[in-house]
């Protein structure tokens, strides 16, 4: 089955335009030719009678003798008229006494047809009774032809068909504008719809217009528009929500453990291209499960927030700081390849750690035990780069607490990995 070819709205007003006008002329002129040939007719059947009044009165001698000559004289007046055809005198038998037939008007057989179908269309026959002393003696019929009058009818035709032509020609020249004209107001709401299907802005909007219908289904599309651009609002806000709980940790705002071996996997495969190392340091924070026991998980959580915040300050955009979970911490610092760069950066994070007692009243302050390690170094695959930062971690914490320690200063032994192994 074809698919049929789209037309615009300008083509079918403009179609619409023309075959309305079309239809209300050709109305008119039937309509004028129908009340012309009614009236016309209705004059040539008084014509008709009136002669065929005539000459029942001249005729009742003539019939009440059957006297042909006298009736041929009678209808022989009938000659001076053009548009008498034939009479007839007919007995109360219904017996013709007489019949006079007009040698101009006579049918041919030469005649074209359509002269001889507009002859006959135009004939109209008429009978009048002839009374001689109260009794009916017989009848005088008059058929007359108004040729003249089918002739006048074909030229109004013909110059109403003419006229027509020359409309249609003005019409289909003058519906092309019209139609711009009526279907701007929606030539423009296509516009606009086209737009944000290709922008996704849905803070576009349909202008107002003069036309009704147009301007009621302007005003209903742009709160259709507005409701989507609430909703849309509403699922990237709801989206971010969603990434925010999938990478962060939803109490201190800090990148949760799936996003922080993200960034490191992706900065092992950077390296293969550009050779830039990064450290990494882990956190363990000390006597937080004293602080926690003693003042309430309520404390608590507001310490990690205020320390989160703090640490997070101390480092660059580029950084990452990460909470493992509980008390365990990692700062990923690309681009940092010294071990003294990345211990000034654990000085700093060790500050941090001690200024967010301030959340709390216990004489002991909170410190951070620090295992610093270095890419590729310390360790070639993200696996063994964090195993090796958590045993540095906890040697610093076995070592007295509050301590920083290299990687590459701790032996990897089994009990070392065991403490790693618990701590994670």
């Amino acid at each position: 089955m074809s698919r049929k070819r789209p037309v615009s709205i300008s083509a079918q007003i403009s179609r619409v335009v023309i075959v309305t006008a079309t239809l209300a002329v050709v109305l008119t002129m039937v309509a004028m030719i129908a009340v012309a040939a009614f009236l016309a007719r209705n004059a040539a059947q008084q014509r008709a009678a009136t002669i065929a009044e005539l000459v029942a009165a001249s005729a009742d001698v003539p019939l009440v003798l059957r006297d042909p000559d006298r009736g041929r004289e009678v209808l022989s007046a009938l000659s001076s008229s053009d548009t008498v055809v034939g009479a007839r005198l007919i007995d109360n038998t219904g017996k013709a006494l007489v019949t006079y037939l007009h040698k101009r008007h006579a049918l041919e057989s030469s005649d074209s047809r359509w002269v001889t179908h507009i002859s006959s269309a135009t004939e109209l026959t008429v009978r009048k009774p002839v009374i001689n002393g109260g009794d009916l003696i017989g009848y005088a019929e008059v058929t007359i032809r108004e040729q003249n009058l089918a002739y006048a009818l074909l030229s109004f035709v013909a110059s109403g068909a003419a006229v027509l032509t020359l409309m249609v020609i003005a019409w289909g020249a003058m519906s092309g504008p019209i139609g711009r004209y009526l279907s701007f107001p929606i030539t423009r709401f296509s516009e606009i719809t086209r737009k944000i299907r290709d922008t996704q802005d849905f803070t576009h909007r349909v202008p107002t217009t003069r036309v009704l219908e147009v301007q009621r289904l302007s005003e209903d599309f742009n709160a259709m528009l507005q409701v989507i651009q609430r909703r849309t609002t509403e699922v990237e806000e709801r989206n971010r929500e969603l990434a925010r709980l999938a990478f962060y940790d939803p109490l201190t705002g800090a990148a949760n453990r799936i996003l922080l071996l993200d960034r490191i996997t992706q900065l092992i495969d950077g390296h293969s291209r550009d050779a830039r190392p990064f450290a990494i340091i882990g956190l363990d924070l000390d006597d937080f499960k004293l602080l926690n026991d003693q003042l309430g998980h309520q404390v608590g959580d507001a310490f990690l927030k205020a320390m989160s915040h703090r640490c997070k300050s101390e480092l660059r955009p580029t950084d990452t700081f990460a909470r493992l979970g509980g008390d365990e911490f990692i700062a990923l610092l690309p681009n940092v390849g010294t071990r003294e760069n990345a211990l000034t950066v654990a000085r700093k994070l060790a500050e941090a750690v001690h200024a967010a007692n301030h959340v709390h009243t216990l004489p002991i302050s909170c410190t951070a035990s620090m295992g610093i390690g270095l890419y590729p170094e310390d360790g070639l695959s993200t696996n063994e780069l964090m195993a090796r930062v958590d045993a540095a971690m906890y040697e610093a914490k076995a070592s007295g607490r509050n301590q920083i320690r290299y990687v590459r200063d701790v032996t990897m032994t089994e009990h070392s990995e065991e403490k790693a192994d618990h701590a994670r």
